[in-house]
C-alpha cells in the first residue's frame, strides 16, 4: 500500500490551474480566432484537455512516483488503456528544473518510465501532449496528491514557467511570500490574511536553452492578487492556494560571430627573430548555453535569441607548433606556448558580464588571449659505438640509439632528480621543459648491456660502455660538448630556451665471459 501525504483538494487545485488557466492563457495569448472554424477547434482543444484531466484524475492511467534511490514513474490503467502522450518529464534537483524527456512517448499500457538518481525525494513535473501539467512529490500519485499544513493554516504553493510558443519551461525563480523568501517551486503554510508577494526575478535566463524570459503575470487558484500583472502584488488567502508567475520567452535572434582572438589557430604562421612557428591546432571548443561548439580562427556565426546567454571559451589552450629556424630545419612539436582567456571582447550593442553577454543586436563577440608561458621540447638520444679499428657482425644490435636512461639531472632549483635517455631502442625520449629551466648533469651512467656480441673475432655475452661526452643542439649553437666530471665538480648546464636536442656519446669498452 503506498503512502499519500494530504487532501486531495491540493491536486484539484494545482490540475485546475495547469488544466484550464494555462491553456487559456496560451489561447488568450495567440493569435487572435476571429472564424467560426477556429473558435470550434478551441473548444475542441479545451474540451480534450479537459478529458484527459478527468481520465487521470480518476486513476486511468494512475501515475505514481516512486522516489527511491533509483526513482521512476509507474503508469498503470484501472481500466481501458487509452494513448496516453507524455512530451516532457522535469525533475527538481535542488536548484533548477532539469529536463529528462527529450522525445516525446506515448504510453498505451502499464510501464515503468526510469528516472535519473539525482530526482530522488525531489518534485517532478510531467507534461502532456494536451498541454496539461501534473506536479508529483516524492511517493505520490497524480491522482491523490495533495497538501496539508498546520492546524489552522493553508498551504500555498508558488510555481513558475516560461512560455516559449506553445511549450511551458518550469524556471525555479526567488519569490518573496508575506517575510518570507524561497526558490520556487516552494509551498507556504500561512493563516488566511493578507500577504505581500514579490517575484524577485523580473527576467530570468535558461541556459540550457539559450532563452530569456521577461515577467508577464501572475495567475491564482484559491485565492485572490490585487495586482496579477505586476511583479509586486498582495494575496488575499482563504483556502489551499495555487500562485503561478509567468514569464514570456523572447524568440527574436540575432546573428552573432563568436571567435577566438589573438591565438594562432590553423594556418597562421609566426615568425620573430629567424624562427617560424606554425601551429598545429586548427580548432577549439567553445561552449555557447551549455552546448558545444567546434570554432576554428574564422569563428562561428550562431543565432541568439535577445538577452542573456553564457559564452565559455577555455581558460587556458595549449597550441603546439613546428619550430623551424636556427639549427633546425623542422622540428616537429618543437614548441608548446600556453594562452590565457582575458576576457570577452564584444561589438556594440552586445554587453559582457564575464563570460554571461546580453545579445540586443547583431555583433561578434571574441574570445581575447594572451600568451603566458612556452615550453620547449628536449629531445633525448644516446649513441654507442665502438673504440676505433673494431669491427662485429652478427651480434645484438649494441650501436647507434640504444635503450638505456644513463643521464641523471637536476631539474633547476626544486631539487627534482630524474634520469633522462630513451627506454626503446632507435627512438628518442621526448620531453616537454618550461622555458628558463635549467639541467644540471649529476651523473653519466656506465650502461651494461647483455646478448651475443661478435667483436674483432672474440665473443662476449655483455658489454660495458664508458662516457665519451654529452652534446647539445639548440637555435643558437650546434653540437656543442659537455665532459660531465663529477670526480672533478663538473657537472655541465643545460638552459632550455628553444627546442633543443641532447646526445649522449659513450663507447663500449669492456666485454665479459669470452665464449
Amino acid at each position: 500500500m503506498r503512502a499519500i501525504s494530504v487532501p486531495i483538494f491540493m491536486i484539484l487545485m494545482f490540475i485546475l490551474i495547469v488544466a484550464i488557466l494555462v491553456p487559456a492563457y496560451l489561447v488568450i495569448n495567440s493569435t487572435q480566432i476571429y472564424s467560426q472554424q477556429g473558435s470550434q477547434q478551441a473548444t475542441g482543444y479545451l474540451q480534450a484537455q479537459s478529458q484527459e484531466v478527468n481520465q487521470v484524475f480518476r486513476g486511468n492511467p494512475n501515475v505514481y512516483f516512486n522516489s527511491s534511490n533509483n526513482p521512476y514513474l509507474e503508469i498503470f490503467f484501472t481500466s481501458s488503456p487509452y494513448p496516453f502522450n507524455i512530451t516532457g518529464i522535469y525533475y527538481f534537483n535542488g536548484s533548477t528544473w532539469k529536463q529528462y524527456l527529450n522525445n516525446s512517448i506515448v504510453v498505451a499500457g502499464d510501464t515503468n518510465l526510469q528516472l535519473p538518481s539525482k530526482a530522488f525525494n525531489e518534485p517532478v513535473l510531467l507534461i502532456s501532449g494536451q498541454a496539461n501539467i501534473y506536479f508529483l512529490n516524492p511517493n505520490t500519485s497524480i491522482n491523490t496528491v495533495n497538501l496539508q499544513g498546520p492546524s489552522g493554516k493553508f498551504p500555498v504553493y508558488i510555481a513558475s514557467f516560461v512560455i516559449n510558443g506553445t511549450k511551458l519551461l518550469p524556471v525555479s525563480v526567488n519569490v518573496g511570500f508575506g517575510t518570507q523568501s524561497a526558490i520556487t517551486p516552494s509551498v507556504f503554510y500561512v493563516l488566511p490574511g493578507t500577504y505581500p508577494v514579490l517575484d524577485n526575478n523580473y527576467t530570468v535566463f535558461l541556459p540550457q536553452y539559450g532563452l530569456t524570459g521577461v515577467f508577464q503575470n501572475w495567475t491564482v487558484i484559491g485565492g485572490t492578487l490585487s495586482s496579477p500583472n505586476s511583479v509586486s502584488t498582495t494575496a488575499t488567502i482563504y483556502s489551499p492556494t495555487v500562485i503561478v508567475a509567468f514569464y514570456k520567452a523572447y524568440t527574436n535572434t540575432y546573428k552573432v560571430l563568436i571567435q577566438p582572438w589573438n591565438i594562432p589557430l590553423g594556418h597562421n604562421d609566426i615568425s620573430n627573430n629567424g624562427v617560424t612557428l606554425c601551429p598545429l591546432n586548427q580548432t577549439m571548443n567553445v561552449v555557447v548555453d551549455n552546448k558545444s561548439y567546434t570554432v576554428g580562427s574564422s569563428g562561428i556565426t550562431l543565432d541568439l535569441t535577445y538577452g542573456y546567454h553564457i559564452i565559455q571559451f577555455p581558460s587556458y589552450f595549449n597550441i603546439s607548433f613546428n619550430y623551424i629556424g636556427g639549427n633546425f630545419n623542422e622540428l616537429e612539436g618543437g614548441q608548446i606556448t600556453t594562452y590565457e582567456l582575458s576576457g570577452l571582447l564584444a561589438t556594440k550593442g552586445i554587453k559582457v558580464f564575464n563570460d554571461v553577454v546580453f545579445v540586443n543586436s547583431s555583433g561578434t563577440i571574441k574570445g581575447n588571449y594572451k600568451p603566458v608561458s612556452n615550453y620547449f621540447l628536449v629531445e633525448v638520444k644516446n649513441d654507442f659505438c665502438l673504440p676505433a679499428g673494431y669491427g662485429y657482425k652478427n651480434s645484438t644490435p649494441f650501436l647507434g640509439n640504444i635503450a638505456g636512461q644513463l643521464l641523471e639531472v637536476c631539474v633547476g632549483n626544486t631539487g627534482q632528480v630524474i634520469v633522462l635517455g630513451p627506454t626503446e631502442n632507435f627512438v628518442p625520449e621526448k620531453i616537454y621543459f618550461k622555458q628558463g629551466t635549467s639541467l644540471t648533469i649529476t651523473l653519466d651512467y656506465l650502461h651494461p648491456i647483455n646478448g651475443m656480441f661478435s667483436i674483432n673475432n672474440q665473443n662476449y655475452n655483455s658489454l660495458v660502455s664508458q662516457p665519451y661526452n654529452v652534446t647539445v643542439t639548440n637555435s643558437t649553437s650546434s653540437n656543442y660538448p659537455y665532459y660531465p666530471q663529477p670526480h672533478q665538480g663538473y657537472y655541465g648546464t643545460i638552459y632550455i630556451n628553444s627546442p633543443t636536442i641532447i646526445i649522449n656519446y659513450q663507447e663500449w669498452r669492456y666485454g665479459g665471459q669470452i665464449l
